[in-house]
């Protein structure tokens, strides 16, 4: 077998336990049974997520190269609602009216990172200066971590992004954090921006969605918009595009859409 990503190891790792446990055969072997699959998927992983479960069954069906769907179906929860536009222009009017100069700087970073290239929260936390760059017209944000990938900004958070960074040196968010990266950090971030009661809330989720969707909107590539999402498989993009009209909307569809694109 190939090297594996590391949530396939880990899926699989699962799976072996389960098979030792259960007393079952060699685990590879066991992969192509389809009644031990969905013994481990009930049994072994019943304190999981449905979509959860749903991507187990997808991670096992691919590593064991076989086209078994079993008859239990465990679909993907939907992303949070993204922004639309009128809520996109309240917020950047939000942000620019926070009261100090600092909170202003934060609401925007925070803003260009997620609604304008989809970062996830710990993502944004890392942001330094020279990760952003500009070529022609084309601001674009270098990921590092776990997923690394160069994403495209767009418009108009990048000129707004890159006007930033020439200013900057070092983390563009919260430069002076002592606990970077730290889970909640752009949680409290979000909760803090000044607002008044019935102006929409800020949100790392709804901004990332909004982020996918209006790549699905403008008919991005689907294995395009996984690279610079961050994801592995096409299938994770079914929790978005219920939200666009026209998108295909169930794991079978995208598999089908992703591989016309590359034919």
């Amino acid at each position: 077998m190939p090297a594996l990503s590391q949530r396939d190891a880990s899926v699989l790792r699962r799976f072996e336990v389960f098979c030792a446990q259960e007393g079952i055969g060699t685990p590879i072997r066991a992969l192509r049974d389809e009644a031990i699959m969905e013994a481990f998927l009930v049994i072994g992983c019943r304190h999981l997520a449905p979509h959860s479960l749903g991507t187990y069954r997808s991670v096992l069906v691919r590593l064991a190269q076989v086209a078994h769907r079993g008859c239990r179906d465990f679909p993907g929860s939907r992303a949070s609602a993204p922004y639309d536009a009128l809520d996109e222009v309240a917020l950047w009017s939000m942000a620019e009216h926070q009261s100090s100069y600092s909170r202003i700087t934060r609401a925007k970073v925070l803003l260009c990172a997620t609604l304008g290239a989809g970062l996830h929260p710990s993502e944004v936390a890392q942001l330094r200066a020279e990760d952003v760059t500009k070529s022609g017209r084309t601001v674009t944000i270098w990921v590092g971590g776990v997923a690394p990938r160069r994403v495209p900004v767009r418009s108009p958070y990048g000129s707004a992004l890159i006007a930033m960074a020439k200013g900057s040196l070092g983390y563009l968010f919260r430069p002076g954090a002592t606990r970077r990266g730290r889970k909640n950090l752009i949680g409290e971030v979000c909760a803090a921006v000044e607002r008044d009661f019935d102006e929409v809330a800020l949100a790392s989720g709804r901004a990332r969605s909004t982020f996918l969707c209006a790549h699905l909107r403008a008919g991005t590539p689907l294995r395009d918009l996984c690279q610079i999402a961050g994801l592995i498989e096409v299938e994770s993009l079914a929790r978005y595009a219920h939200y666009v009209d026209g998108a295909p909307t169930s794991k079978a569809q995208l598999r089908a859409q992703a591989r016309a694109e590359t034919q």
